[in-house]
């Protein structure tokens, strides 16, 4: 990599490889400005010699363009190189199972929820649900869209629409005239962050318009629908518990989700499996993602040194995941 600032930048020669872009993608001035964070105008009136400001300095801007998409192809180039291009996306796996068959209950127009641990796949098997059936649709819960009003906005969207209003009456009618009668499946990702009024919405949509919805979350999400209920204090968890069909609660992935997704990668070494083993494993870790991670990682290591996958290849890339420099008081 070169910085256009120290390194003499040839701004005919970086001029003709955008208009070559353009031309051999078939990408509209709009699309390009989006991928490059420039203006399209200044890019369509400085490819056409129309640019009226110093064009050495959009020479430099679209030099770093260039440079991010060279760097990003090689990237991408290493990695189907190494294989990662052909590695399993989506792996069935027995808490999988056990997940989907709360999204099918869900769709028939229960309320269902799964609390678990991180890397326990619930995501992924969330998005492959939607992504095979009709009138399903998820939404994911951020700190931001914790509110009753945020996270209809969110719905909306996921269903397709547009709000015109930020009124929540009309916004909660919307949602209801959008789904009652079509049997539609609302699932809830990181369902943890909704405060008391959003739980107490979907609840309503339920009641109402027949809307299934699964709740996905981590162990909060089990304290706060179960333990509000217990204790009393919102009434309105105690109604939402007593509509829940069906529940999930597992802090971890189970030895047989590690061992399918260990085959899918064809991860056959038996110390190697050993080893991805006890991290998924092991409490407070990444589960399956950081087992992922890990072996996307180590097989990169293992490409650049023209070598198969080791176990060495997995010590180093574990390490490198916890990689820090700390000052040493003395």
């Amino acid at each position: 990599m070169n910085n256009p600032e120290d390194f003499p930048v040839d701004e005919a020669e970086v001029k003709a490889w955008l208009i070559e872009r353009r031309s051999t993608t078939g990408m509209s001035w709009k699309a390009i400005a989006s991928e490059s964070g420039l203006k399209a105008g200044t890019l369509s009136n400085w490819a056409n010699g129309t640019y009226a400001g110093r064009g050495e300095n959009v020479a430099r801007d679209v030099f770093r363009y260039r440079q991010m998409l060279e760097t990003q192809k090689e990237r991408a180039d290493d990695r189907e190189s190494a294989g990662l291009a052909q590695a399993p996306n989506f792996i069935e796996t027995a808490t999988g199972r056990r997940l989907r068959g709360l999204l099918m209950t869900a769709h028939s127009g229960e309320i269902t929820y799964a609390a678990t641990g991180p890397g326990t796949g619930k995501t992924k098997e969330a998005q492959n649900y939607v992504a095979c059936m009709s009138n399903a649709y998820m939404v994911t819960m951020k700190p931001t869209t914790k509110s009753v009003t945020a996270m209809m906005g969110e719905v909306i969207r996921a269903l397709g629409g547009k709000s015109g209003t930020s009124w929540a009456r009309q916004m909660s009618a919307q949602v209801i005239d959008m789904v009652k009668g079509r049997r539609c499946l609302l699932i809830v990702d990181e369902a943890n962050y909704l405060e008391f009024e959003a739980h107490e919405e979907l609840r309503a949509w339920h009641d109402i318009a027949g809307l299934g919805i699964c709740l996905l979350g981590n162990e909060e999400l089990h304290s706060t629908i179960r333990g509000g209920a217990l204790r009393g204090a919102r009434h309105s968890f105690a109604r939402l518990n007593s509509r829940i069909a069906m529940k999930h609660v597992q802090d971890m992935p189970l030895p047989e989700d590690i061992g399918a997704y260990l085959d899918a990668w064809k991860i056959e070494n038996a110390e190697q499996r050993a080893l991805l083993t006890k991290v998924g494993m092991t409490p407070g870790t990444g589960g399956l993602r950081e087992i992922r991670q890990i072996i996307t990682n180590a097989t990169m290591l293992a490409f650049e040194d023209g070598s198969p996958l080791t176990h060495a290849h997995l010590r180093e890339a574990m390490g490198a995941r916890a990689t820090s420099h700390l000052r040493i008081v003395t």
